[in-house]
């Protein structure tokens, strides 16, 4: 029976130090605050953007806190609906008055959180106070105002070519282009001035000679013979 005892008790302090160091694991990647000394403010949204209890909360970009709360309230006098968001954020850091307070994702699929960007005023928020964030874009209303650019921007280019693609036009463009057409192919053939520089070679041999002349004695460009 002795031995049975010390069996039981030896395995019960091994069960208890496995139970603590689970806690204490636990604890150290969970970010609790239980043991952590910080305030609280509430952010008001119209709109919170999918926003969870726990996701960060950032002070100019560096982790501060988290979210404890999220609530829709709806207001029966103003006939609107409210998001408020308590925030938890530790000891040390200050939220000047006039900072804002967005809605911000990691990534582009990634999680929402509250982004506090610091203001500049001397007065401080005092714990528990209520400020109002800046409400994000739905993205169906991104969406919509995307199709209702791309419908503007086909209005447009249909009016241009309404406008400019008339037979008029259409026929002195092709008129002008056939005449392109005919010079070039003159200039290929040596026609012309330019058809004779870009085609005989004795005149580009001429013009290579006296370029040549001109840059072993630039005096003449600036001699006159005297009459």
């Amino acid at each position: 029976m002795p031995h049975e005892s010390n069996l039981e008790v030896k395995v019960g302090m091994f069960v208890a130090g496995a139970l603590i160091c689970l806690t204490a694991f636990v604890f150290s990647i969970s970010d609790f605050s239980v043991f952590r000394k910080g305030d609280t403010w509430q952010v008001i949204f119209r709109y919170a953007d999918g926003l969870k209890k726990g996701a960060p909360v950032r002070l100019a970009g560096v982790d501060a806190g988290h979210i404890r709360a999220v609530k829709a309230v709806y207001d029966k006098a103003a006939r609107t609906t409210a998001v408020t968001v308590d925030i938890w954020i530790e000891a040390g850091h200050s939220i000047p008055e006039d900072s804002h307070v967005v809605i911000n994702q990691l990534g582009l699929l990634g999680e929402k959180y509250i982004e506090i960007l610091p203001g500049s005023a001397a007065l401080l928020l005092p714990p528990g106070a209520a400020v109002r964030g800046e409400d994000p874009v739905p993205m169906e209303s991104l969406m919509k105002m995307a199709g209702s650019l791309g419908g503007k921007i086909e209005t447009t280019l249909n009016g241009i070519n309404n406008g400019l693609l008339t037979p008029a036009n259409t026929s002195a463009l092709a008129v002008s282009l056939s005449n392109i057409a005919a010079v070039t192919g003159a200039m290929k053939d040596g026609q012309g001035t330019v058809g004779m520089l870009l085609n005989d070679p004795a005149i580009f041999r001429n013009l290579d000679d006296m370029t040549a002349d001109l840059k072993a004695n630039p005096w003449k460009l600036f001699y006159r013979p005297r009459k």
